[in-house]
């Protein structure tokens, strides 16, 4: 991102003030993207696979706590992170499974995406189709149009670097917004 860091900072600022005013703005719908009923065994199998995971990474993550690999710090933003992107893709594969094995069967998914999914599902993808060359081709597709829709010229950057932050202070002030601070 080619932000200088006042900007960066600026960014953060307004972060803090948004989530402080309302920590369940990272909720809201920020768009809406339809994933074709062809594509359906992709996306059930992606969930699954990235969701078992992430799972593994919260454990070896507690267990490198443990060992005193990593500080305290780190073991809670992490641990919140991967238990925020294991919500995400839990919430994801049940209403995909639900549209599957509903009346949605043979009609496009139509997946409003808050914050948290435009955060975490374009960067798991992108992770995915490193290992599953097969779904390069579907996870390249979504990415390009998740980043075009944030903001769609070049002003991306931008937009993509706001959500960033508003997520990342998201995960790290988690704690208070569940507590009412």
């Amino acid at each position: 991102m080619n932000s200088t860091p006042q900007d960066r900072a600026a960014l953060e600022e307004q972060a803090r003030r948004t989530l402080a005013l309302n920590p369940d703005v990272v909720f809201g719908e920020v768009m809406t993207m339809e994933i074709a009923p062809e594509d359906a065994p992709f996306w059930l199998r992606f969930t699954s696979e990235w969701g078992g995971a992430l799972y593994l990474l919260d454990e070896t993550n507690a267990k490198r706590h443990e060992r005193g690999m990593i500080g305290d710090e780190a073991f809670e933003y992490n641990r919140r992170t991967y238990r925020l992107g294991l919500i995400t893709l839990s919430g994801l594969y049940d209403r995909l499974k639900g549209w599957q094995e509903g009346e949605g069967k043979g009609r496009p998914f139509a997946f409003a995406m808050n914050s948290l999914d435009c955060y975490f599902v374009p960067a798991y993808l992108a992770d995915y189709s490193r290992v599953h060359e097969a779904g390069k081709e579907v996870c390249d597709a979504f990415i390009a149009e998740v980043m075009h829709r944030l903001d769609g010229g070049d002003e991306v950057r931008k937009e993509f670097e706001a959500l960033d932050v508003l997520v990342g202070e998201y995960v790290r002030g988690i704690h208070l917004y569940a507590r009412g601070q």
